[in-house]
């Protein structure tokens, strides 16, 4: 028996829905307790779902997006991104019209200049910044991790926030304490609107009922935690992913449902791993200006926590 294509499976879960949905609109006592028992574990049991309890959970957890002015807690604004932009522009990274030009930073096509030669800091909230210029770029296209992603072009990703802890202090020099380890979080809003479209006309499946299933916007939340080591890698551990301010465990078969969306079971993908997977990204990302270092500093008498880069290329 062969294996059946990632676009037949979508079709079957649609269909698996469609027929779930329309139980539901007649449904009388009797029905509901087969609907429950029976037809939603035997259709979406591979899912984590057990029950109507736990379909109606994730629909719950995809469509009912958190106020970002509670949800958010470290947000940049446009004078971080400022701060940020004229950091690197000053250490001669490329910038044109306040944007950096990835596409020079990737070709090496820049020189850092002689007084930023012992690195830069810059801040979780700056951070945020430049990762959200990068989301808008093309450069995300070619990276490795997003570049055989199907539907990803389609998707507008919007950087929110980064939070940077380091865990602890392996030396002071100067104003800054510096650490090799970190719990990191970052949040990204995935507007999915044009990416609707673009899936029902490929996996031939009707517009309304993937809109059912997909919000127009989604929030993301991936933390782990982080260790430079001395060999000049790193390493990436507990790392796990909320959706729209819930936890891990409440977004889990949501996130088990996408993954099968996006990814062939061949590849393996799980949600553990994903969540290695956009925690590299994050980091090759910054990478991409140099080496980083963890650390904290005091600016206008406020904790500050943040990186402090190289700002020596490392482009492979």
């Amino acid at each position: 028996m062969t294996k059946k294509t990632k676009k037949q499976r979508i079709a079957g879960f649609f269909i698996k829905l469609f027929i779930v949905l329309a139980i539901i609109g007649s449904i009388g006592l009797g029905a509901f307790f087969v609907l429950d028992k029976a037809v939603v574990p035997s259709y979406f049991g591979k899912y984590g779902i057990r029950g109507l309890g736990d379909l109606v959970q994730m629909v719950k957890v995809m469509h009912n997006a958190p106020d970002e002015n509670k949800f958010i807690t470290n947000p940049y604004t446009k004078a971080n991104e400022v701060s940020a932009i004229s950091k690197l522009e000053w250490a001669g990274v490329p910038v044109y019209n306040g944007m950096i030009e990835f596409s020079k930073i990737a070709d090496g096509d820049y020189q850092i200049t002689q007084e930023a030669e012992s690195g830069v800091f810059v801040s979780d909230k700056e951070m945020a910044a430049i990762m959200s210029q990068m989301l808008s770029s093309d450069y995300l296209l070619s990276v490795e991790y997003f570049k055989n992603l199907d539907y990803f072009s389609a998707i507008s990703i919007e950087s929110k926030e980064i939070k940077i802890e380091p865990i602890e202090t392996d030396y002071s020099a100067g104003e800054y304490e510096y650490s090799n380890k970190a719990h990191v979080s970052f949040t990204i809003k995935l507007d999915t609107k044009h990416a609707q479209t673009v899936m029902a006309e490929k996996m031939d499946v009707p517009f309304f009922l993937l809109n059912l299933i997909m919000p127009d916007y989604l929030y993301m939340t991936t933390s782990y935690d982080f260790e430079v080591l001395e060999s000049g890698g790193y390493e990436i551990t507990n790392a796990e992913i909320g959706v729209n301010a819930r936890t891990p465990k409440q977004s889990q078969i949501l996130l088990n449902m996408l993954l099968s969306f996006i990814y062939s079971e061949e590849d393996g993908m799980t949600i553990s791993k994903l969540g290695e997977t956009f925690a590299a990204a994050l980091n090759d990302g910054m990478n991409i200006f140099g080496s980083i270092k963890f650390c904290k500093t005091t600016i206008a008498g406020e904790k500050v926590n943040g990186i402090m880069v190289s700002l020596e290329p490392d482009i492979n």
